[in-house]
C-alpha cells in the first residue's frame, strides 16, 4: 500500500509539473515562420519574430534587442538557404545561447522540410553574379504547400523539446494542413486568368509562387540579385515583354519601386506590388491572408 501511495503521489506531482510547465520560448527569424509557429505551438509556446514583415529579410540590422531575444530562446526556427546569412550568425554570437546553436535540438533549419529546392546553382558562384544563394532559392514560403510542410517539421521538433505536448503539436499541425489545403486548391484555381500571359518580376523572389500557380516568369528586371540592372538588359527585357504580351510586372514592397514602375510603363504592363511576407503590407496579417492578397491582386491586374 505504501508503494502504491508513493507511486500515485509521484504521478500526481508529475501531472502538476506538466500542467504547470512554462511555454517554450520560440524565436523565428521571419514573420511567415512566426505565424506558423504560433499555430503549431498554441498555448505550449510563446513566439517572437526577429525580422519585421516590412523589412527585406536579406538585410536586417543586428540590434542588441534581437540578440537578447535569442538569448532566452528554447528553439530558433530560421528560413535557411543562406537567406539570413548576413545577420543571424552575428546575433547568435551575441546571444551566447548554447541551446540554439547549429547542431543543437533548439536550432531548426526550416528548409529541411522542402521536397524540392529551386534554382540550385550548377556551377561556381561569385559576387559578380549578385546576391546568388549557393544552396538554392530561399523564398520557398511563397508556396503555401511549403508552409504546410514547415508546420509539420516544427511540430516534430517542438515535440522533441516538450515530449508531453508532442501530441498537441502534431494535432495542431494536422489541423492547420486540413484548413489550408482546400484554400490552396481554391487559390490555384482562382489564378487561372493570370496564366494567360507571362509575367516579369523586378527581382528573383517569386519562383516558388510561380511554380505553385503554374505561372511563366519571362525574366527579372534586376537579373543579378542586388545589383542595379544595365540599360541594355532593361531594353532587351522590355522588347521581349512587349512581344510576349506581358501585362504584369510584380515586385516586393522593399524593391526599388520607382525603377519598377518605370520598367512596367515601358513594357505597357501594370506594376503589381505583392506582399512578400506576413505583415509586409496591409491586409496580409496572416499567412493565408497573404495569399488571398497575392492572388486577388494578380487576378485583378490580369483583367485590366
Amino acid at each position: 500500500m505504501k508503494t502504491i501511495l508513493t507511486l500515485t503521489l509521484a504521478t500526481v506531482l508529475g501531472a502538476v509539473t506538466i500542467a504547470g510547465a512554462e511555454p517554450l520560448q520560440v524565436v523565428c527569424t521571419l514573420t511567415d515562420l512566426g505565424w506558423l509557429a504560433e499555430q503549431v505551438g498554441g498555448e505550449d509556446a510563446e513566439v517572437a519574430v526577429l525580422c519585421p514583415g516590412e523589412y527585406d529579410p536579406h538585410f536586417l540590422p543586428a540590434r542588441p534587442s534581437l540578440a537578447r531575444a535569442l538569448g532566452k530562446a528554447d528553439l530558433l526556427c530560421y528560413n535557411g538557404l543562406d537567406l539570413e546569412v548576413g545577420w543571424l550568425p552575428v546575433l547568435l554570437d551575441k546571444a551566447r545561447n548554447p541551446r540554439v546553436r547549429d547542431g543543437q535540438p533548439g536550432c531548426l533549419d526550416c528548409s529541411l522540410a522542402l521536397a524540392t529546392v529551386l534554382e540550385v546553382p550548377s556551377g561556381p558562384v561569385s559576387r559578380s553574379q549578385g546576391d546568388v544563394h549557393p544552396q538554392g532559392n530561399p523564398h520557398y514560403l511563397l508556396d503555401p504547400r511549403n508552409g504546410v510542410r514547415v508546420a509539420a517539421l516544427m511540430a516534430e521538433r517542438l515535440g522533441e523539446l516538450r515530449p508531453e505536448a508532442a501530441g498537441r503539436f502534431r494535432q495542431r499541425a494536422a489541423d492547420l494542413a486540413a484548413a489550408l489545403e482546400p484554400r490552396i486548391a481554391a487559390w490555384h484555381a482562382a489564378a487561372e486568368p493570370v496564366r494567360a500571359h507571362p509575367l516579369v518580376h523586378y527581382s528573383k523572389q517569386w519562383e516558388y509562387l510561380a511554380d505553385w500557380l503554374g505561372l511563366q516568369l519571362l525574366g527579372a528586371v534586376e537579373h543579378r540579385p542586388g545589383i542595379s540592372p544595365s540599360p541594355r538588359h532593361v531594353d532587351e527585357l522590355t522588347g521581349r515583354a512587349r512581344a510576349a504580351g506581358v501585362t504584369e510586372l510584380v515586385a516586393a514592397p522593399w524593391n526599388h519601386l520607382d525603377a519598377a514602375a518605370k520598367a512596367a510603363e515601358r513594357m505597357g504592363a501594370a506594376l503589381v506590388v505583392l506582399p512578400a511576407a506576413v505583415g509586409s503590407q496591409p491586409g496580409a496579417d496572416g499567412y493565408p491572408e497573404m495569399f488571398e492578397v497575392i492572388v486577388a491582386r494578380l487576378v485583378a491586374a490580369a483583367g485590366e
